[in-house]
């Protein structure tokens, strides 16, 4: 099977189920919470919407083996939109084979159908593989840190006055 050439596409509703645990192996991976239900409807959301993000997939006869999720937003900093590369995850029997790059890849018709000027990403700190990678493609290190917090978090905090 690992001899067999990837096909990157698009997702589609059929790939839910699953795409679910590549999902959650990236998240668990990470520290972060896996909410199946969530995912699925935000997952079913980009399905539906397409004007908030892409997904695409790498599959190996018919097998999923690695995704990824891009978002779009708006930024003054960025002179327009952006596209945040949110998820980006390849089964480790398919890594360094070049997915990856071509998940990556496959998302730039999208960014530029959609007049992306920028491209940006979150990575942790502690993944100096995947810095040292993206770094080479270009990406630049920020000043500054990626916070978030939830609404009602947030929504308790400043009624709170804290």
């Amino acid at each position: 099977m690992q001899d067999s050439t990837p096909v990157i596409r698009p997702f589609t509703a059929g790939d839910l189920d699953a795409l679910l645990p590549l999902v959650e192996s990236l998240h668990t991976s990470d520290g972060d919470p896996f909410d199946p239900q969530r995912t699925r409807a935000a997952l079913r959301t980009l399905l539906d919407h397409a004007e908030y993000g892409a997904v695409h997939v790498a599959t190996v006869d018919g097998d999923i083996v690695g995704y990824i999720v891009g978002s779009l937003g708006l930024s003054i900093e960025a002179g327009g939109r952006f596209l945040l590369i949110d998820e980006l995850y390849v089964t480790p029997a398919w890594r360094g084979r070049g997915l990856a790059r071509a998940l990556l890849a496959s998302l730039l018709p999208y960014a530029r159908a959609c007049d992306c000027r920028v491209v940006e990403l979150e990575v942790g700190w502690e993944n100096d593989y995947a810095r040292a990678w993206y770094e080479h493609l270009g990406f630049e290190r920020h000043r500054r840190f990626f916070c978030s917090t939830t609404i009602e978090t947030l929504s308790q905090r400043l009624q709170n006055r804290e």
